[in-house]
């Protein structure tokens, strides 16, 4: 059997109090069946939830966002207005940065917000969603929070004019400089490589295959970046391309030592993929490279 056998159920065993009294959860979702269950599989493990049925208006998540600056993490259905970008009007509407999202839609609608987003999401979940999967992706989310909320407090992101941003995204550290906590320049010019690659296939949509490795490697590095796990299942999506490519793909980078696969353990079922050191590496020097050539060295 291959290493890299998926199961969309994930086991928690430990969601006591002391563990997730905080930060609230922001539930969007115009299903009323969809937010009762979540609700109570998040209230049930002492997490405190706050509801929406839409972005904004009245009692909406625009209103709670400003109602309750102790949200941390947002568990959205990119469908809850239909016909409208609701993950756009989302981050328009007073979302911090150290704020989580995770999407729970159906399957379509994830590979579809996938490719659009793979960088700015803490999980993609597709419905119906089990509880224990839904408890893992949103306690995995607010270990994310506290930690970016921490290096937000310290002053270590300083705002940026757009100006100022390009620049930065060109700049890396010295070559032998190993990942550590704040890793914000090469997020920024992995951004920028990716934008430029995103120009590349919208300018030739219907000629241009997505490049399933790249994309999964550039997620991988952003997880490994922002200190995060990423499922098999949340990086077949991230491919952009169907299951079996992206899983034929991912044992291509496990044979030649760019990735490893783990399992969960407190469910076998569930793989997590991460860069080993050397694909960490070697995609620091293609990092590099591009920074060089951009600034034309």
């Amino acid at each position: 059997m291959s290493a890299l056998d998926l199961d969309e159920q994930t086991l928690i065993e430990d969601s006591s109090p002391r563990q997730i009294a905080e930060p609230l959860i922001l539930l969007i979702d115009s299903d009323p069946s969809s937010v009762e269950f979540m609700a109570r599989a998040l209230t049930q493990s002492a997490m405190h939830v706050v509801i929406a049925d839409r972005i904004s208006g009245a009692g909406s998540a625009a209103a709670q966002l400003q109602s309750h600056p102790n949200i941390g993490v947002v568990v959205l259905d990119p469908e809850t207005v239909p016909g409208r970008d609701n993950l756009t009007e989302l981050r328009e509407s007073g979302l911090g940065e150290d704020v989580q999202i995770i999407l729970v839609a159906e399957p379509v609608m994830l590979g579809r917000y996938a490719q659009a987003a793979r960088g700015e999401i803490a999980d993609f979940l597709p419905k119906p969603v089990a509880r224990r999967t839904l408890l893992r992706a949103v306690l995995e989310a607010q270990k994310r929070h506290f930690s970016l909320r921490g290096h937000v407090r310290a002053g270590e992101h300083p705002p940026l004019d757009p100006i100022e941003r390009l620049i930065e995204r060109t700049s890396l550290p010295p070559a032998r400089r190993a990942p550590s906590r704040e890793t914000s320049s090469e997020l920024r010019l992995l951004q920028l490589v990716d934008d430029i690659d995103d120009c590349r296939m919208n300018a030739l949509t219907g000629i241009l295959e997505p490049d399933a490795s790249w994309s999964m490697l550039s997620e991988l590095l952003r997880a490994r970046l922002s200190r995060r796990r990423v499922s098999v299942t949340s990086l077949c999506l991230a491919s952009k391309s169907p299951v079996t490519t992206a899983l034929r793909r991912i044992e291509r980078l496990l044979e030649a030592g760019l990735v490893s696969c783990t399992q969960d353990p407190k469910d076998r079922r569930r793989k997590y993929i991460e860069l080993t050191d050397q694909g960490t590496a070697r995609l620091f020097v293609a990092l590099r490279s591009a920074s060089d050539r951009i600034r034309g060295e």
